[in-house]
């Protein structure tokens, strides 16, 4: 029931794309007196509000490469068959359109230019250059608006998620590696190794916001805390991949002690181990020991 109502709060991107609809089909309707052009303005907004500005500006190119592509097709189409287009040939038009997105790798045109094909091919109409020149128009519009609105209103942030997903990993190496070091079973990587790929998903789209954190050392601060969060990871590995621990270090122990991590009061210096595996074993474990202490620092420094 809980999370029911937490689905009825509507998200911000929900809002903006509302506000973006609203706004295109205001200012559409004060000069167009067709119908489909308020259509066309206000698919435009809604197609392309995204998460991110850099989102949208793609979103909204790959629209408007959509609208281009099937205005040309439409257009060759009515010029060979200025009555009736065959049903052949609207065939070999949506296949050609469907190829074209392909190549290009722009799979959301493909959508959006078979539509206008189809439109220019059923929908009978006087001047079809000026009418492909109309929908363009008012795509555009809608485009430029969800834009606008993208940046003005709230630009995405995901500073806060991601210190989030940082500190989760940073608890969970502890929980794994306690469980490896100490009590010797091997435990599951694959929630860590889901975590950090979260973080590098959403490290990247904070990235692509760089123009609206560029007066701060923000971005700086999550890219260092994304290598230390890899390199704990990897350290971690290391270790399960070993085929017999060491002998746990004095020093080792007390950093382990002073992060939370309870260690048997006899320590862990009397395993059946070389000196090799003693050796191997508190290598990776101080380099994971030091990036965890690291990456708490860094945590700190950028809630501040």
């Amino acid at each position: 029931m809980l999370h029911f109502h937490k689905n009825l709060r509507p998200g911000l991107r929900m809002v903006k794309t509302a506000i973006s609809v609203i706004l295109s089909i205001l200012l559409v309707r004060q000069f167009a007196q067709e119908p489909l052009s308020v259509f066309y303005a206000a698919f435009g907004a809604l197609i392309s509000m995204e998460t991110t500005f850099s989102k949208s500006i793609m979103q909204g190119l790959t629209q408007l490469i959509g609208v281009l592509a099937g205005t040309l097709v439409g257009y060759l189409s009515v010029f060979l068959f200025p009555e009736v287009t065959p049903a052949w040939f609207i065939g070999v038009g949506i296949l050609l359109l469907l190829l074209l997105s392909n190549i290009l790798n722009l799979s959301f045109t493909a959508s959006l230019s078979c539509i206008i094909f189809l439109s220019a091919c059923l929908t009978p109409t006087d001047n079809i250059f000026r009418d492909s020149l109309l929908r363009l128009r008012d795509t555009s519009i809608g485009v430029g608006i969800a834009l606008a609105v993208n940046v003005l209103i709230r630009p995405y942030n995901n500073k806060k998620r991601i210190l989030y997903l940082l500190r989760k990993l940073r608890c969970q190496i502890s929980s794994d590696l306690e469980q490896m070091v100490v009590k010797e079973q091997y435990p599951n990587l694959q929630e860590c190794v889901d975590l950090l790929r979260r973080i590098d998903q959403e490290t990247a789209l904070y990235h692509s916001q760089r123009f609206f954190h560029r007066k701060n050392n923000c971005e700086a601060l999550l890219g260092g805390c994304q290598q230390l969060a890899h390199r704990m990871l990897e350290e971690l590995e290391a270790i399960c991949g070993m085929d017999s621990l060491g002998d746990l270090a004095t020093e080792n122990a007390a950093v382990m002690q002073q992060l939370g991590m309870e260690l048997p009061e006899a320590g862990l210096s009397s395993r059946k181990c070389t000196r090799h595996d003693t050796i191997v074993m508190n290598y990776h474990l101080y380099k994971l020991l030091s990036a965890y202490q690291y990456l708490s620092e860094l945590i700190e420094t950028s809630n501040e």
